[in-house]
């Protein structure tokens, strides 16, 4: 996972446009809650704004896979180490899209998920946002403090940054900002994917499908395969 074509931009912003208009927020809000966790998938004129988020795979990528995940939910976690490998190889490494990471901790379900999230961000002020992204899926528990600052010790960071990051907390209204985005963009429940068009002179992402749980490869490999096919 970690060799990965790394092009990782700042931060997240928090508040960045996000939407293109109403209308396509309650089409697409509609698809999702009507399909539930087995697949969402809806043509519109969604737009995600890519600016500011942690991404991976070429910059001239015509195709984005978006996702929404939680570093402590147990289906995140499946995408991740069963699925997401194989994205990988056949879509991000071969340049075919772009991915964009985005945080949604579920804080009724996993409340101490956001210190994972926090964790990575304060990372990512290092240069070191994917290193620390690939070890943070995990179950409720083991985002302790002490396993946090382990593992920034094991990526070789600057100590000192990385707390002093954490505590500030300032990382976190971001964080909380695209759970909230998730959310009103019509996701009920992690991990949530958008899957679109990807503008590179403006990072913007219309959005022409999206899926919703953690489901096989197959079926990722379809719903990427129809939008690239949107591009020849």
């Amino acid at each position: 996972m970690l060799a990965f074509v790394v092009a990782t931009g700042a931060l997240i912003v928090a508040g960045a446009a996000w939407l293109q208009s109403r209308t396509a927020l309650n089409e697409l809000r509609t698809a999702l809650r009507a399909t539930g966790a087995d697949s969402a998938r809806a043509n519109t004129a969604a737009i995600i704004e890519l600016a500011g988020t942690p991404t991976l795979g070429s910059a001239d990528a015509a195709v984005a896979l978006v996702e929404f995940s939680d570093y402590q939910c147990p289906y995140c976690m499946r995408h991740f180490r069963q699925t997401m490998p194989q994205i990988v190889t056949d879509y991000i490494n071969t340049g075919k899209i772009r991915y964009a990471f985005r945080d949604w901790p579920v804080d009724q379900l996993h409340p101490q998920a956001i210190r994972a999230h926090e964790a990575a961000h304060c990372a990512g002020e290092q240069k070191q946002y994917w290193a620390m992204h690939g070890r943070l899926f995990g179950p409720s528990g083991s985002h302790t403090p002490e396993r946090l600052l382990d593992l920034a010790r094991e990526l070789g960071l600057n100590l000192g940054t990385f707390e002093a990051c954490i505590a500030s907390g300032r990382a976190a209204p971001a964080i909380r900002a695209m759970g909230e985005m998730a959310t009103d963009f019509g996701a009920s429940g992690t991990p949530a994917f958008f899957i679109g068009l990807h503008d590179k002179t403006t990072e913007r992402v219309t959005v022409l499908s999206a899926l919703a749980g953690a489901q096989e490869y197959a079926v990722f490999a379809r719903a990427i395969d129809e939008v690239l096919a949107k591009t020849k």
